[in-house]
């Protein structure tokens, strides 16, 4: 995960295993537009556009605080550490755009928020899922992260939950990217605590907590 965050943020990976407040400058194009940090084991990281580098690092304790207090999305990001856990389901096969119906039915299912979270879809570089009786019980999905790094999505019918489908589509996606050399990311929102256990028990660990606020005024 070093890897991944130090390439996209243009910086060694021992910068951001510093421990306490550390700031780091994002040049990404939307930083500018929002302030936002990385709660980890070893500290927080202060991502802040050019223009707030001197702000974050002459009051870092506040540049955290501000974010904290006006955080408007907070994401768990967790990351496989090895092979993914648990045994393959073989009702899981991969899908491919000759699918696209099944999944629109199914995100009409499970409704515009849990589908824009999920962020999954059936021409992804990857995508697998569980279909039974003519219809799309569960996906998921790789998105493509840049290097060697991809996220997964994942998205089950609301009536088919608790099932174990969703750790069944996740642990075969992420265990074909591992076995590729690929990191493998699982981000959800911090309040969904059904998808951070879903996480866990496909083997992915908690690295950082990503909290996202609009500059202020």
């Amino acid at each position: 995960m070093l890897t991944l965050w130090s390439s996209q943020l243009g910086v060694e990976p021992g910068l951001l295993e510093r421990d306490g407040l550390v700031t780091v400058v994002d040049h990404r194009d939307f930083a500018a537009e929002r302030r936002a940090t990385i709660r980890t084991a070893r500290g927080t990281l202060l991502l802040a556009a050019p223009a707030e580098e001197q702000v974050a690092a002459a009051e870092p304790a506040a540049y955290a605080a501000d974010v904290a207090g006006r955080a408007r999305g907070v994401g768990l990001l967790h990351y496989l550490g090895g092979r993914s856990a648990g045994d393959r389901d073989p009702r899981v096969r991969v899908l491919d755009a000759a699918d696209r119906s099944l999944l629109d039915e199914l995100q009409t299912a499970a409704g515009a928020a849990a589908s824009e979270e999920a962020e999954v879809d059936v021409e992804d570089p990857l995508a697998v899922g569980i279909v039974e009786g003519g219809r799309l019980l569960a996906i998921a999905s790789l998105l493509d992260e840049g290097g060697d790094a991809v996220d997964v999505g994942v998205l089950v019918d609301p009536e088919e939950r608790r099932r174990g489908l969703g750790v069944a589509v996740v642990c075969d996606v992420s265990e074909r990217a591992a076995r590729s050399g690929r990191l493998v990311q699982y981000r959800c929102n911090h309040e969904n605590e059904a998808s951070a256990r879903l996480a866990r028990a496909c083997g992915f660990t908690l690295w950082g907590v990503l909290s996202i606020a609009s500059q202020p005024g």
